[in-house]
């Protein structure tokens, strides 16, 4: 019998060059191994007529699913407008410099309707610096991509060695007068095994990365943009509905190269072996989800949102009254300043979204 499951998320490993703070499976672009890699990949997909009805929203990320050939892009895109409810949201990732007409026409042409572009900074000494060697007009390339699509994300991550405050205006400064609808924010992470771990990189002091984050989350609010999730900002009505299924704990649908999914209690990760992945080994990992587990998971995903979760929802899934079973924790948080329970919903405040880590860790 199909399931119904609103979500897909599709990777796509390779990339043009290695940005030194990534730690997502991904390797250098190479035909030989694009073509392998998508020859299984549209195996995988097709194998996902006969296990789900369409999905509301599709996301393919990476790595970097816009430096595939045209050929190749097609083949998936194609495939997956197959997989996609008539309005759903479709979603691809892309760098600025493989945004061009040839491109901007294919992802129109199969129903892509939001674009997530990692633009990192606009500062050019940066991007240089983790191997973002282009030169190119910001204000003509957007202007090119909302001739074909109008809901675009722009993704930053402040921190990079170098970074400043002015580097931060001038970012925001910038985002602002381009005049989308969407942005993420993200603190530089320094992960085991990244090319910035390995070099002795250190992330940037806690008390100068919350400055920043306070200065981002100000002015996001004065042009109008909403802080719906720690991390993302959106006007009036552009959330990304793909991200909210994450953080609602809902279950989704990962295909590809160390993709994760979460399908009838059972979170996964397929393998990170990219030859074993093109010869359909997939070696996968499961966590079974207990009752513990997924209330763990419940906090540390609904809590990232600004709006928290239903208290009635709550008690339904998890059958006890929260407000009874965590009553002295909630109180402290409250005198703390770091949560509200207001119209029937728990959320942290801003202070609590600031050390949203201690308030989970309270929970759980």
């Amino acid at each position: 019998m199909k399931k119904r499951i609103n979500s897909l998320y599709i990777h796509i490993p390779f990339c043009r060059s290695l940005c030194p703070y990534c730690d997502f499976a991904k390797l250098l672009k190479n035909n030989k191994f694009e073509d392998g890699y998508i020859s299984q990949l549209l195996k995988d997909l097709s194998s996902l007529k006969d296990k789900f009805f369409k999905f509301k929203t599709i996301f393919i990320g990476g790595g970097t699913p816009s430096c595939l050939n045209n050929k190749n892009l097609s083949l998936v895109l194609e495939a997956l407008s197959k997989l996609l409810r008539s309005g759903g949201e479709f979603t691809i990732e892309a760098n600025p410099e493989d945004i061009d007409v040839l491109f901007l026409n294919t992802i129109k042409k199969y129903g892509v309707n939001r674009i997530s572009i990692g633009v990192q900074t606009f500062d050019q000494k940066i991007l240089d610096s983790i191997h973002r060697n282009y030169h190119l007009d910001i204000f003509s390339l957007i202007k090119n991509v909302k001739k074909y699509i109008n809901n675009i994300n722009l993704d930053f991550i402040y921190g990079l060695p170098g970074y400043s405050k002015q580097i931060l205006e001038n970012d925001l400064e910038t985002f602002f007068k381009l005049d989308v609808n969407h942005a993420s924010f993200y603190s530089l992470i320094v992960s085991q095994g990244t090319m910035y771990f390995n070099s002795g990189i250190k992330e940037i002091d806690e008390d100068i990365s919350c400055d920043y984050y306070l200065y981002i989350l100000k002015e996001m609010r004065k042009h109008g943009f909403e802080r719906y999730e720690v991390s993302n900002y959106s006007k009036p009505s552009y959330e990304c509905k793909h991200n909210l299924t994450y953080w609602h704990n809902e279950e989704y649908v990962g295909v590809g190269l160390n993709s994760s999914g979460y399908v009838s209690g059972v979170r996964y990760t397929n393998t990170k072996n990219f030859s074993d992945y093109i010869n359909g080994i997939n070696n996968i990992e499961k966590e079974i989800i207990t009752y513990k587990s997924l209330k763990e998971y419940y906090f540390i995903t609904n809590l990232r949102l600004s709006k928290g979760f239903n208290i009635s929802s709550y008690n339904k899934i998890f059958h006890e009254d929260f407000l009874a079973t965590y009553k002295s924790k909630i109180k402290q948080m409250i005198k703390a300043g770091q949560v509200m329970v207001k119209n029937g919903r728990f959320f942290c405040t801003d202070k609590g979204l600031l050390v949203l880590d201690l308030v989970i860790l309270d929970l759980i």
